[in-house]
């Protein structure tokens, strides 16, 4: 074996050897019990009734990963693991059945959940999840907001969850009112206590519906945010709800897409990789597009100075569009 063959080989090892140690800790529990105080090798592996040198393989190879830490034979997770865990939309568990059902997502196409199903799927889907969602985007909203130029007064936030990145703009802009246009429950029981915690009440108004058909006035918005909407959306379906948008937008007004579009690096082009697999296990058509796709979406709708907004490479696989009306 030479050299570059024995890295090669040493990459693969850690990429599956370290797949197979953490998918076999969490769907055996191991993990959550090493999170729920840790412990001995021996007394985890009696405690959950596994093999204790088998047990005693998975943990240090999770310390391995950087996943764990020993001392003194006792095992316990890495200071932020927790944190990150509980931070997952869904959860943790949830997250682990998605991840597990790959190998029948490969075999068969069928995705686990259909959270681009009907309206009521996705209202039942999202409202468990989108308080989860802003708090991971928070971050990722504060500094996406610091660069978006002008002084926009009206803005439209579409699909708006949390309302994360709305919010975060009428933080930035003072004289700002934030428009929240989602499913009605998913506006009652995510945006509005959002709003209400962030204190800004008083500068946001709701507009119920379906974002494909619901009412918008004309020439009214400076500013549209369409943040993680289009890769639910199959192509035609996420061009039509562009093209619908633009007419409500005040003439110089600009829309913003927030998607999993941002590429570029190695790093950057892995995250989107593994998130649109993701994104495909969680549903029929969802699907990451490109952004050479949605410049052209832009464009065919009368958009125009198409511009991409970086975010830190902490954020990928998440970026941003720009485009005016002229």
């Amino acid at each position: 074996m030479s050299e570059a063959e024995g890295i090669d080989y040493q990459r693969w090892m850690v990429l599956s050897g370290g797949a197979a140690a953490i998918g076999a800790a969490q769907q055996t529990g191991l993990l959550a019990a090493v999170l729920d105080g840790g412990g001995s090798a021996r007394a985890l592996a009696e405690r959950l009734k596994l093999d204790a040198r088998a047990s005693a393989c998975v943990l240090d190879a999770l310390v391995a990963l950087e996943l764990l830490r020993v001392a003194d034979g006792v095992y316990a997770a890495q200071p932020w693991l927790g944190a990150v865990l509980q931070s997952i939309p869904g959860g943790a568990a949830h997250d682990s059945r998605l991840w597990n059902h790959a190998p029948d997502f490969l075999r068969t196409g069928a995705p686990l959940l259909h959270m681009d199903g009907s309206n009521d799927a996705r209202e039942n889907a999202y409202r468990l999840v989108t308080q989860a969602l802003g708090r991971m985007f928070a971050g990722a909203a504060r500094e996406l907001a610091a660069r978006i130029p002008g002084t926009p007064a009206q803005i439209l936030d579409v699909g708006c969850g949390s309302g994360v990145w709305s919010l975060q703009l009428a933080a930035r802009f003072s004289a700002a009112t934030v428009t929240g246009q989602d499913l009605p429950k998913v506006l009652e029981e995510s945006f509005l206590p959002r709003a209400a915690a962030e204190g800004l009440s008083e500068r946001v108004r709701t507009l119920p519906g379906d974002m494909q058909t619901v009412a918008l006035p004309a020439a009214q918005y400076d500013l549209i945010v369409v943040a993680n909407v289009l890769r639910l959306e199959p192509a035609e379906r996420a061009a039509r709800l562009i093209a619908r948008l633009v007419p409500a937008l005040a003439p110089g007004g600009a829309l913003l897409i927030i998607d999993a579009i941002a590429g570029g690096t190695p790093e950057r082009e892995r995250a989107r990789a593994l998130y649109a697999l993701h994104l495909a296990i969680r549903s029929t058509e969802g699907s990451v597009h490109l952004p050479a796709t949605l410049s052209g979406w832009l464009a065919a709708a009368g958009l125009s100075d198409v511009r991409a907004i970086e975010l830190p490479d902490w954020a990928a696989p998440t970026g941003a569009l720009l485009a005016r009306r002229a």
